[in-house]
């Protein structure tokens, strides 16, 4: 394995899943519970959290193509389907398991038992694309995006009077919120702490008030065009000698209008009229009609002899994407890659034993150093990310006092916060250095502050 430590996103994951909450701080549950059952059902392994990522973008993958199958023929739904390993999304980005790539798999999943139950109105894909609904909406609320490109296609289709008609699209519903509702009183209970972190993150910039809102439209839209210029520079490739066919609309072509422009339309629209960013990677599930609406609107004289000249070309991409990874791996002296994380937390636990003959039950740090400890120390330990109550649902105040926490810092600002929060309960900082090295040999430095806080040393002194 070239990275030696697992993603931040995905130790988080495990972390939230652990204590098996109806919320985080930043995403809804299902990320979670997937990530450390998997995690406990392996050992405790690394190496499974990649292979869990597999699985998701392969589900993914397999509903695209029978989604496009529903409007293709066999071989034209197989390229299909096989396009979107020339999107960066479904190769260089997957590694990191992460609310994103659970969405590549379930999108996919929700479109299709939607469009079966639109078209056949069966109990069981209307059954399916419930629950599927309500997980998508459990695992991240950008789910919302691909029930409003539904939501435009009925619409658009004049099918809404139809469904309102239609007992089964109730059950579909309620199961939905029914998955969702525990989620929805746990954000009531916690201040909706997790609509305050999407906040955080979608910001104006320093672009002057007026452009950021034809920038940042801009910029996320060519973003997607830009992840995957592979394979629409490989379609096209093929599309040379294609048939041209007369556009019209009916059920199916607004139904992949609608599925394949709706979602990136949508963000683009929210920058443009608030003047926000939205990060590009939001993106990632949002492009997973892209392959089968290439296909369907300009299609290509494809037999098996050039579907397997196509599907090689593809798989020279997922070769591409993969070594690209695999360099980065390599050549980075990023800690987060290159970081012995269980020798790490070892070290760790020891300045906390020369310090006290306490157990230690608590670290207070960022994500990335109080996930760490909570996954690879000796025995269990609590995460108190930041040190603030908020950010951490677990939160015993009680037995926090009592037992006191390794403090860990990135940086004296960061350290002086927890100071600024805790007063003297927080011991002077300490320094450490943590050194770490590439697979070339170069090595590299990072200096970081580590203390205590430590509630029973200040009654003591106050005792005296």
């Amino acid at each position: 394995m070239l990275r030696l430590s697992l993603s931040m996103d995905t130790q988080e994951a495990i972390v939230w899943g652990k204590y098996c909450l109806w919320g985080t701080t930043k995403h809804p549950p299902f990320s979670g519970w997937v990530a450390y059952a998997w995690y406990e059902l392996f050992g405790q392994s690394d190496k499974a959290m990649y292979a869990l990522s597999q699985i998701f973008v392969m589900l993914g993958v397999v509903y695209i193509y029978k989604l496009a199958r529903c409007f293709l023929d066999d071989i034209q739904a197989i390229s299909a389907a096989a396009l979107q390993f020339g999107i960066i999304y479904y190769g260089f980005s997957t590694p990191e398991f992460n609310v994103n790539v659970i969405s590549i798999g379930l999108w996919p999943m929700c479109a299709y038992y939607f469009w079966q139950g639109y078209t056949m109105n069966r109990w069981r894909d209307w059954l399916l694309f419930g629950i599927l609904a309500g997980l998508n909406l459990l695992n991240k609320y950008v789910g919302t995006i691909l029930l409003a490109a539904l939501g435009t296609f009925v619409l658009w289709d004049k099918g809404i009077w139809r469904l309102l008609k239609n007992f089964k699209v109730y059950v579909a519903a309620i199961l939905a919120i029914g998955l969702l509702t525990p989620h929805i009183y746990w954000l009531w209970q916690n201040d909706f702490e997790s609509f305050n972190y999407i906040s955080s993150r979608s910001h104006g910039g320093n672009i002057t008030s007026f452009w950021r809102h034809i920038v940042y439209p801009l910029k996320f839209v060519g973003a997607q065009i830009l992840f995957a210029l592979p394979a629409i520079l490989t379609f096209f490739l093929f599309w040379q000698n294609g048939k041209k066919t007369a556009f019209f609309l009916n059920t199916n072509s607004r139904f992949i209008l609608s599925t394949a422009i709706i979602p990136a339309a949508i963000f683009a629209l929210i920058c443009l009229i608030s003047g926000n960013a939205a990060k590009s990677m939001w993106g990632f599930p949002c492009l997973f009609m892209w392959g089968t609406a290439l296909f369907y609107f300009l299609p290509i004289k494809i037999d098996a002899q050039r579907a397997n000249k196509f599907l090689n070309i593809m798989f020279v991409w997922v070769a591409l994407f993969a070594t690209a990874y695999g360099i980065q791996c390599l050549m980075t002296t990023s800690l987060r890659y290159q970081t012995e994380v269980r020798k790490m937390a070892q070290m760790f636990e020891q300045k906390w034993e020369e310090h006290t003959d306490k157990p230690l039950e608590y670290v207070g740090a960022d994500v990335w150093y109080s996930d760490i400890m909570a996954l690879y120390a000796s025995h269990e330990i609590k995460p108190m990310i930041w040190m603030k109550p908020k950010n951490n649902p677990w939160f015993d105040k009680v037995d926090f006092e009592q037992k006191g926490a390794l403090l860990i810092a990135a940086d004296d600002w960061e350290y002086a916060q927890y100071q600024k929060m805790y007063g003297r309960k927080v011991s002077a900082p300490q320094k450490m250095t943590l050194a770490y090295k590439n697979y070339f040999g170069k090595t590299k430095e990072k200096a970081v502050l580590y203390g205590f806080f430590e509630p029973w040393e200040v009654e003591n002194a106050e005792e005296k």
